[in-house]
């Protein structure tokens, strides 16, 4: 508040001018400490942007870095900016252990001096990470946000199973009995194709339950086996149109509960149904009872 005055004023008037000042308030501590971080970053804003034109003629980026680092370090001591928490965000699957050992980062450090560039690319190597977003959170805290990676399926090659997630890249270091509940996907070139297949499948939830394994054929066509050991041979165009009319047989006539072996569906509004031997044998030649 500004207090006005004239020079017609009486000593009186001026006394009581005096008294009606109010006295300036004083700073409370956290207050004190805002105002301190304030002017902790005006200097380190300072410093970085001077030592940075400097470093941009002279090339010395090195030197640059050294500083920010210093400065930073400076700062957090001085100033009570020191890390006493971490939170984490999006942690479903990781290891804490892993985790933990990931972040390396110890209560007590200085918060400005984190590379928070090397403690990402640390985070984003843990198996199940996709990526990591790290932030400084002053005055004291680190925040983690995780994206992670989600189970697809396990993929066989060469008589080994891999767990692969919906991007189709392997998640390292699984133990695929973990998630035998997952469909299989057999062929070179089936992961990456995996997501969209499976997706396809799920429109029929009732038939999708069922599958047990998916093979991409001749780099061109699907084949799924059923939790029956029925394999069905969808074609190479409009698979997902194949896929539900099979779906509609099964709610119509049943035709999965039947001794088949396989449902070739490949010929446009065909299907070949191929049954057991025994059962071939016995259409073949129904006088005989074996």
């Amino acid at each position: 508040m500004r207090l006005l005055s004239t020079a017609k004023s009486s000593k009186g008037k001026k006394t009581a001018a005096k008294r009606r000042q109010t006295r300036r308030p004083r700073l409370s501590a956290r207050r004190m400490r805002q105002v301190l971080i304030g002017t902790g970053f005006a200097a380190l804003t300072a410093i970085v942007a001077g030592t940075g034109w400097h470093a941009a003629r002279t090339g010395a980026v090195g030197q640059l870095a050294a500083a920010i680092d210093e400065t930073g370090v400076a700062l957090s001591n001085e100033f009570g900016l020191v890390v006493s928490d971490i939170l984490v965000e999006g942690r479903y699957r990781t290891e804490r252990s892993q985790l933990v050992g990931a972040i390396a980062t110890d209560r007590g450090t200085a918060i400005l001096a984190v590379d928070l560039d090397a403690l990402k690319a640390r985070v984003d190597a843990l198996p199940w990470v996709r990526t990591a977003t790290i932030e400084r959170r002053l005055p004291d805290t680190l925040f983690v946000r995780l994206e992670e990676r989600t189970p697809l399926a396990l993929w066989q090659r060469s008589g080994e199973l891999t767990l692969i997630d919906d991007l189709g890249v392997e998640v390292p270091g699984q133990n695929p009995r973990r998630f035998a509940d997952l469909p299989i996907v057999i062929g070179e070139d089936a992961p990456e194709r995996a997501r969209s297949f499976l997706t396809l499948l799920a429109r029929e939830p009732d038939l999708n339950r069922r599958v047990r394994a998916v093979t991409w054929i001749g780099e061109r066509r699907w084949t799924v086996r059923l939790d029956t050991g029925v394999d069905i041979e969808l074609p190479e165009r409009a698979p997902g149109k194949a896929w539900s009319h099979l779906a509609q047989l099964q709610r119509d006539h049943h035709v999965l509960d039947r001794d088949v072996v396989a449902i070739d569906l490949r010929l446009p509004n065909q299907l070949v149904v191929r049954v057991a031997p025994d059962i071939s044998s016995r259409l073949r030649n129904p006088g005989k009872d074996t």
